[in-house]
């Protein structure tokens, strides 16, 4: 029953990519967003983004030294 439930789920993602994919729903706003993978790798840039300010954050304010217990 859960294999049969995780397949159609698994169909009706796929169904869903396909029809946005070539029905070409919605239109670019800019030149760039025409390139083939520009959102993937604007979602990658972001989230590496995201992930290298959230690490300087914790190291500025968020953590102590090493001897500050001492």
């Amino acid at each position: 029953m859960r294999a049969a439930l995780r397949l159609s789920l698994l169909f009706i993602i796929l169904a869903e990519v396909a029809v946005v994919h070539y029905l070409h729903l919605g239109h670019p706003y800019f030149w760039f967003e025409k390139l083939p993978g520009f959102s993937s790798l604007y979602g990658l840039l972001s989230c590496v983004a995201i992930i290298l300010f959230s690490k300087w954050l914790g190291k500025s304010f968020v953590s102590r030294p090493e001897d500050y217990y001492d």
